[in-house]
């Protein structure tokens, strides 16, 4: 089912979304209307395509792999089922407070779900992670979770109080039609992005302190450091400070994907990254990421430039005014007589 999303302008401005074909970058806003209040949707491309693009031909499969590339989607199996995982959803985006808790698992097999105000089925608090199994006790308040109702209940002390509120005024059905009276104010301010960089690095979880029963954390990650990257590579710390620099000057994302497109384009304009790197700081207007086709195209531009000045000067005096002209000596001692004047 397709939802409202949020859009911003600087979107459009992205230094890597603007790389993506028009139709991928379509095809990611579409993304966000029909994934889950986690940002997750079934990777099914026929099934993505008739519900973007009934009319036209694109390859939905082939700009899925093109976005993931980037970093702004996941691409993985969990539980059998094949998902996408839109990187950063939950930060820029703000849930319905009555939109259903996601069907589909992280790529580590665990489910996000969320405790509901008994009243209005608004989420409450904070978001919950547990897997497969104990999925269905949460929900049927059973195993683990059996015990766990006169938490649930504090827990919705404060909605509920404010839902009396509301509905001592009949506006129930207001409330139901208006999101932003059935999100806490708390969880409106979590979820009310202030920026739209599109950086995965930035995604920094929310730690679960929750110590309800029966509650699984997803396991951590070594982080990636695009940075130390850079310099295990042999491109030089200044180089490499440089570098970072500018990339956030322009708001590049510094993704492990975005850093193994880095490689692979510094291979295809067959050079070292080192290399790449330099060639991208000593540029009159720097380049926060580094492409084949745009080194290739600098270098063959420049040669022709310098030959087309070099020719345009003569290269010797005879060259701009002509060699000088030779006479034929007058035959024989033919004598000029005359006066002197």
């Amino acid at each position: 089912m397709a939802r409202s999303r949020n859009i911003k302008p600087s979107f459009f401005m992205n230094e890597d979304i603007i790389e993506l074909p028009f139709e991928a970058r379509l095809l990611f806003i579409g993304l966000w209307i029909l994934a889950d209040r986690e940002g997750r949707l079934e990777n099914r491309p026929k099934k993505i395509k008739m519900s973007l693009f009934p009319a036209d031909d694109i390859n939905v499969a082939e700009q899925l792999d093109n976005i993931s590339k980037y970093g702004f989607i996941e691409l993985y199996n969990a539980d059998g089922t094949d998902v996408i995982q839109i990187v950063n959803f939950v930060k820029h985006q703000t849930p319905h407070g009555l939109e259903k808790d996601s069907e589909l698992p992280d790529r580590n097999g665990i489910y996000t779900v969320h405790h509901r105000n008994p009243k209005n089925k608004t989420t409450v608090g904070k978001p919950v992670h547990v897997n497969k199994v104990d999925r269905e006790h949460f929900y049927n308040k059973t195993g683990p979770f059996a015990s766990n109702n006169v938490v649930v209940a504090s827990e919705n002390s404060f909605q509920g109080n404010e839902s009396d509120q509301v509905n001592s005024n009949g506006n129930s059905q207001e409330q139901l039609d208006n999101s932003s009276g059935t999100v806490l104010i708390s969880d409106q301010n979590a979820l009310n992005p202030e920026s739209f960089n599109l950086n995965p690095d930035s995604l920094n979880p929310e730690d679960n302190n929750n110590s309800a029963v029966g509650e699984v954390e997803a396991p951590t990650q070594t982080k990636f450091n695009f940075k130390s990257a850079l310099k295990k590579h042999g491109v030089p710390d200044k180089d490499a400070t440089e570098f970072m620099q500018i990339r956030k000057s322009k708001k590049a994302q510094n993704t492990e994907n975005a850093f193994e497109a880095l490689l692979n384009e510094a291979e295809k304009a067959e050079i070292t990254l080192p290399q790449a790197i330099e060639y991208c700081l000593k540029r009159q207007n720097p380049w926060g990421a580094f492409k084949a086709s745009w080194f290739n195209r600098d270098q063959s531009e420049s040669p022709t430039g310098q030959q087309q000045n070099h020719h345009s000067l003569p290269r010797n005096v005879n060259d701009q005014w002509g060699a000088p002209k030779e006479y034929e000596p007058v035959a024989g001692n033919t004598r000029l007589e005359g006066e002197l004047i």
